[in-house]
Formats: C-alpha cells, sequence, structure tokens
C-alpha cells in the first residue's frame, strides 16, 4: 500500500481444514491483531442480519465469520515500512499475512545512469502478441525422477503436449547460482545456465516462444524475499550494476548464440517489493530503478528486439500497480 495516510485494502479471510478446503458452515470468533504502521478502521462478515458491533473492543477488533468467511479493512499511515496482521481464534491456527507500504515519490527523485541508459533500436517500443503461456522450469526436475507426461493415454513430451493444447509461450526461471548449498538446487543446479540453455532448445523446437525470467538470486525472489546473489555481495552499487548488467547480457548472449533467443525477458521476478535487496528494496526506489535499467539494459545490448516484461504480483490492486509502473 501507499503510505499516505488514505490507502485501503481489504484482508479476506476463510476457516479452512488441514487440506485446505473451506468450511463453509464455520462461525468462529475471530480476534484481528496489527503491528507496524498500519490500522484496522472496519471488520465484516456479509452477513446481512449481523447486529455485531463494529467497534474495536478493549484494544481488540474481532468479528464471528460467517459461512466461513470474514473481512477486515486496514489503511495505511503516513509511516512506510511493515504492517503485520493476524487472524486468532479458539482452536484454530493463526492466519497471517504481512502488507508492506512504501511512500509516495516523485518521478523528478529518480536519476538515470546514462551508462544504462536505451537509445535508438533499443528504445523503440516492441509489439506483444497474444499469450497463452505456463511456467514449466520444474519439467527437467519432474523428468529426472522417471516421471512421464501423457495425453488421452498416448506418452508424449509435456511440451509437445502443451502446444497441442493451445500454448504458444513458455516461461523459464533462472538463477545465478542455484547449485550452492543455500541456492534453489543444491549440488543439481536446476535453473542453472546450463540447464536454462537445454529447455531453451526444447521450447524452440517445438515452435514455441520462450520468456526468460531472472530472479537475480540463487533462491526464489519474490515480494518477501529478494536476497542478492553470493558473487554480488560485498560490491559498491556501481559494481553492483554492473555485475547484474554483465550477468544479464552473458545470459542472453549464450542463449543467442545456441539459437534460442528469448522472444520476451522478465526482469526481476514480482518485483513490487523491490529486487537485489538492500539496494534494490523499494524504500530505495532510485537505486531500484536504477538496478532495473541496469537488467533492461544487459538484454537490449544483445537484441533490441527482446520484449521487457516487468512482473509485479499486484493482481487486482489497480492504484498500486499504476504507482509501481
Amino acid at each position: 500500500m501507499l503510505a499516505d495516510g488514505k490507502d485501503v485494502c481489504v484482508v479476506n479471510l476463510s476457516v479452512v481444514y488441514q487440506q485446505g478446503r473451506e468450511v463453509p458452515d464455520a462461525d468462529n470468533m475471530i480476534k484481528f491483531v496489527i503491528k507496524g504502521p498500519g490500522k484496522i478502521i472496519g471488520v465484516g462478515n456479509g452477513d446481512p442480519s449481523s447486529h455485531e458491533s463494529d467497534k474495536c473492543i478493549d484494544g481488540a477488533w474481532q468479528r464471528s465469520s460467517f459461512n466461513g468467511k470474514c473481512q477486515v479493512l486496514v489503511q495505511s499511515t503516513k509511516e512506510p515500512g511493515t504492517i503485520h496482521f493476524e487472524a486468532q481464534a479458539a482452536r484454530l491456527w493463526t492466519g497471517s499475512t504481512d502488507i508492506v507500504t512504501v511512500s509516495p515519490v516523485s518521478v523528478s527523485t529518480i536519476n538515470i545512469d546514462k551508462i544504462y541508459e536505451l537509445k535508438g533500436e533499443a528504445a523503440k517500443p516492441r509489439e506483444v502478441t497474444k499469450m497463452i503461456g505456463a511456467d514449466i522450469s520444474f519439467l527437467p526436475q519432474l523428468e529426472d525422477r522417471g516421471m512421464k507426461f501423457t495425453d488421452n493415454g498416448v506418452q508424449k513430451d509435456a511440451i509437445e503436449i502443451m502446444k497441442e493444447h493451445g500454448f504458444n509461450y513458455v516461461r523459464l526461471r533462472i538463477f545465478n547460482d542455484p547449485a550452492r548449498d543455500s541456492g534453489y538446487s543444491p549440488k543439481n543446479g536446476f535453473c542453472d545456465l546450463e540447464h536454462t540453455k537445454q529447455m531453451a532448445k526444447r521450447v524452440k523446437t517445438a515452435g514455441m516462444k520462450f520468456l526468460l525470467d531472472f530472479h537475480y538470486s540463487d533462491y526464489w525472489a519474490d515480494p518477501g524475499k529478494q536476497y542478492k546473489p553470493a558473487a554480488w555481495r560485498n560490491l559498491s552499487f556501481t559494481e553492483l550494476k554492473k555485475a547484474l548488467f554483465d550477468y544479464t547480457k552473458k545470459v542472453i548472449q549464450e542463449l543467442k548464440d545456441q539459437g534460442t533467443t528469448p522472444d520476451m525477458a522478465q526482469v526481476g521476478n514480482e518485483i513490487n517489493h523491490g529486487m537485489v535487496w538492500p539496494e534494490g528494496n523499494v524504500s530505495n526506489v532510485d537505486s531500484m530503478s536504477q538496478l532495473i535499467a541496469a537488467g533492461i539494459a544487459g538484454v537490449k545490448v544483445v537484441d533490441p528486439s527482446i520484449v521487457i516484461m516487468l512482473h509485479v504480483a499486484l493482481g487486482g490492486q489497480n492504484d498500486e500497480t499504476k504507482y509501481s509502473f
């Protein structure tokens, strides 16, 4: 959310079994606890006949669930930070989530590093055609376990099955050094450059388009964690930008050299909270933007025709998505 004292989000809660199925007749009393720069301004459960008070009682907001559900309105303050929200009930495990609030900034506060500024052909907009795709980066790991795929009882390559059912794009994620002990795939190195090159050949051989997803980490990168690769630790900010640019360029160049140039490149994974922390954290929006620009430049210097995707995990949040871009 924006840390403007006005932005509000709705937290929807459901009571579920251990297996994840919702409990449609649950009427448990739910207590809501919030810590950090935010406040609860209302609770509800969708029950039109309810006469429960919509007030904070003895310092705690609460509401009984209706049909296994209830809602809470959380408003930001003018202080950026992380709001920790919990829903508690007797005999039920606690549910929780974190909400990050960021200070509104003006575009005029963003500096452009001339080294990574796009010019000429690289700066031209690109047409994006209809995409029907999936991320199948797990495929080599599944096949390594001996898993087979069939369609109507006929064994086929998984990528061919996807194509026959109308898919035209495949996304592949790539980690910097996933084989590290603390990496995504210790010792095996799944989703490293070599595994990605092998998969890219299969995708292109099938006649499908290819989206490459840079995590810029040795491990999963998402809104809750954007750990920089071990090889980039202790670099100055100037060195960090160059390392990100050089790595991106190397990956795209090796893919192009084997005839599998990505049709689209995703510079960072779920980057609404930034990437390559701490320098690229969303609280440091200027340096975050410079790192994104360095990644885009690393793609475009190899092939300016590659489409760039920026991936923010803000589905259904119109104002926050517009702000982010």
